[in-house]
Parts: structure tokens; C-alpha cells; sequence
């Protein structure tokens, strides 16, 4: 099932949403090591229900594309009347994800 975030990425296939689900504490804590560098993040940080929920992993409260959507009260980009912008075409970029697949997954959560 999918679950997509603001920017187009399927949640439901994310290490950290998926053990969330699955309650498996050990796998969040060795993520807060592996994703956390030296932050100091701990497995309760990791817990996550996806991009769109309230409960997201850390590192996902500074995401610029989920806060934009938050403000603009959408649920994902695709809702937006500035659909696709440069801070969501700049995102993509950045963490290297495949555009064409981001779209498709933005289409099926309108």
C-alpha cells in the first residue's frame, strides 16, 4: 500500500516507517546511529508514520516540501496551486530521487 509524503516519496517503503509499524524497537535504534551521524538521535526519534502524519522521524521536521504543505494546507505538492516549484524540483535533486516516479506517486495521492 502506499503511503506518499508531501514531496512524491513512498513512505511505505522507508526503514524507519516500516519498523514503526512493526514495533521492532531494535531496528529503530540502529537506524538513530546509521541516519543520525552524530546527533545523538535515539530509536524514539526514528519513529515515524509516514511524511503526512503527525508522528514523523526527526530529521523530517526540518523538511522544507512537508513544512510548505503544512502551511499551504495541503496534504501533498500535488494539491498546490504552485505545483511542481523549485523547493519541490530542488528536493529531488538533492536526495538524487527519480522524478517520473515521485510524479506518478503525487498523481495517485491527489
Amino acid at each position: 500500500m502506499l503511503n506518499i509524503g508531501s514531496c512524491g516519496i513512498d513512505c511505505g517503503n522507508c526503514a524507519a516507517y516500516k519498523a514503526t509499524q512493526a514495533g521492532d524497537t531494535e531496528k529503530l535504534a540502529e537506524l538513530a546511529v546509521k541516519w543520525g551521524g552524530d546527533k545523538g538521535l535515539t530509536a524514539e526519534d526514528m519513529l515515524c508514520d509516514g511524511c503526512t502524519s503527525d508522528r514523523v522521524y526527526k530529521n523530517v521536521l526540518d523538511c522544507t516540501v512537508r513544512n510548505c504543505t503544512q502551511a499551504k494546507g495541503v496534504k501533498v505538492c500535488s494539491q498546490c496551486g504552485d505545483y511542481s516549484c523549485d523547493k519541490l524540483e530542488g528536493l529531488w535533486k538533492n536526495y538524487s530521487l527519480d522524478v517520473d516516479q515521485m510524479k506518478t506517486n503525487l498523481a495517485k495521492a491527489k
